[in-house]
């Protein structure tokens, strides 16, 4: 008889203590699919939240019209704009922040690409498809593979940036490679 009573108080003690542990911890981003095993090149779910980390310059109309835009193609966009007063320590909070939280895809518009670039490693480690939003990201030679960026795009108004970075989302959401733009 004592051996079941100290059987179920262990088995509902073991209960107990996986039902505390659910909820703790963040899923991490699942990666998505690489062909050469250099780079993320797409092929994640239509639904799936893309981040865009934007200049504080342009805290006017992109950020709307990014939302709206990867909203309409199917995405769950999360934008993300600098801060006036530290651009760069927000930017890089603003990466890690939607690494973490399973962004398949980032738009990076950087203040100092250069301060970037071990987040952005780290993104891409994390099989996040990194596309650069006009100026080039450098690469990094943190780990990985040196690559800060998968993609770049660029457009000649605010209106064709956004333009071209959802139609490269919308590619890379296939599994393909963006056109040049």
């Amino acid at each position: 008889m004592r051996r079941i009573l100290a059987a179920a108080a262990l088995a509902v003690s073991a209960v107990a203590v996986l039902a505390g542990c659910t909820g703790t911890t963040s899923q991490a981003p699942t990666p998505v699919k690489s062909t050469d095993l250099t780079s993320s090149d797409g092929g994640f779910d239509q639904h799936a939240v893309v981040g865009v980390v934007l200049q504080a310059s342009d805290a006017d109309t992109l950020p709307a019209e990014f939302r709206t835009e990867l909203t309409e193609a199917g995405f769950r966009p999360d934008v993300r704009v600098a801060t006036a007063a530290d651009p760069v320590s927000s930017q890089r909070t603003a990466v890690r922040e939607l690494v973490r939280t399973g962004a398949k895809a980032l738009l990076v518009q950087a203040e100092d690409a250069s301060a970037l670039t071990g987040e952005l490693q780290t993104a891409h480690d994390a099989g996040v498809v990194v596309v650069g939003l006009g100026d080039r990201l450098p690469a990094s030679g943190t780990g990985g593979d040196g690559v800060s960026a998968d993609y770049r795009v660029t457009g000649d108004t605010d209106a064709a940036l956004v333009e071209h970075s959802v139609d490269a989302v919308t590619a890379l959401q296939r599994g393909e490679k963006p056109a040049d733009g």
